[in-house]
């Protein structure tokens, strides 16, 4: 059974390209191939999942379902509404209804997916969601200072730079800094400052 805040969000979410739901075996062709591109890691600045998770995405859709269910966190698939594939994953990690806020808005794109716009999209409709159903006031993120295209999609949906967590992550002896973001209820930019990422592509 699912917690009733937690209830409280509309699944599937759905926006202009894509659908947010929770994950599901048919996922997992796609989230195996995703997972296995390096550039999907790269991005991130190390491996999203447990090497089994990696092995098997089967657990990694088990975990997130379970996850769920307690109240934890709400981890959804992006699925291309077009094509019914599963490109990438988004989620709200880290929920405190204590405080009314959540300690990270987590994402990754298939590479082959890159620069068109649907992490933009994904995030600003499940923050919305966030902050008119769930009630919360704040929202974490975070992109290491390399990834400019994440900074950017934070950047545009109004999160504010908080902070740096110097040499957070290290990759094969490099160090990485990671930038911390965060957004308040009354910050969320309105749909038309934000939707020309998606509106002019197909």
């Amino acid at each position: 059974m699912v917690p009733p805040r937690l209830a409280k969000v509309r699944l599937p979410i759905e926006t202009p390209r894509l659908i947010l739901r929770l994950p599901s075996r048919q996922d997992v062709p796609d989230l195996r191939r995703s997972l296995r591109d390096p550039r999907t890691a790269m991005a991130v600045g190390a491996p999203l999942h447990s090497k089994q998770e990696m092995r098997n995405p089967v657990a990694m859709v088990s975990r997130t379902r379970s996850e769920y269910r307690r109240g934890e966190h709400l981890s959804l698939s992006v699925v291309h509404r077009e094509t019914g594939k599963c490109i990438g994953r988004i989620g709200l990690r880290g929920l405190s209804w204590t405080h009314q806020k959540v300690e990270s808005l987590s994402y990754w794109i298939d590479p082959h997916f890159w620069n068109q716009g649907y992490a933009t999209e994904a995030s600003y409709f499940l923050c919305r969601e966030a902050f008119e159903r769930l009630g919360l006031r704040r929202i974490a993120s975070q992109a290491l200072d390399r990834n400019i295209a994440s900074l950017r999609v934070l950047r545009k949906l109004g999160f504010v730079e908080e902070g740096r967590e110097r040499a957070a992550v290290c990759v094969k002896g490099k160090c990485m800094d990671m930038v911390l973001f965060g957004l308040l209820r009354k910050e969320m930019r309105p749909a038309n400052r934000v939707s020309s990422a998606w509106s002019r592509r197909s």
